[in-house]
């Protein structure tokens, strides 16, 4: 078990209010198709060590099943939740993931490269 989950089971109120003092950073990612944006955040999300066991699961088949890194994890599958984003291998909606550290709060919006879906990228900006 890791520290913030020994301090949630200890003493709820301080982790709360340690969350509370942190500051948050809000991003995105942009850029064309195939840049490597959901792949991006997913290695964020995989190396910030908040993945739960189910997920990791769901992650190791579905890169199997539908990945487009052979027999590696496809990180951008974590983001990618639509069934159309999985059969094309292209984020097509934006995707809100939340994530933190023991100094900051992070929200990063995976946003689509491709041009057709330019629109939802800058809704994702605003």
């Amino acid at each position: 078990m890791n520290n913030q989950s020994e301090l949630i089971k200890d003493d709820i109120h301080a982790y709360l209010k340690a969350q509370e003092e942190k500051s948050m950073l809000r991003f995105i990612t942009c850029g064309s198709v195939d840049d490597g944006k959901s792949t991006l955040i997913g290695r964020l999300l995989w190396d910030s060590k908040l993945i739960f066991e189910d997920q990791l699961a769901a992650l190791e088949a579905d890169s199997k099943r539908v990945g487009t890194q052979g027999e590696r994890i496809d990180y951008a599958l974590l983001l990618d939740g639509l069934q159309a984003e999985r059969e094309q291998g292209i984020t097509i909606d934006v995707a809100y993931r939340f994530f933190s550290t023991d100094k900051r709060k992070f929200i990063v919006a995976d946003t689509p490269g491709h041009e057709q879906y330019t629109r939802n990228m800058v809704t994702g900006a605003s």
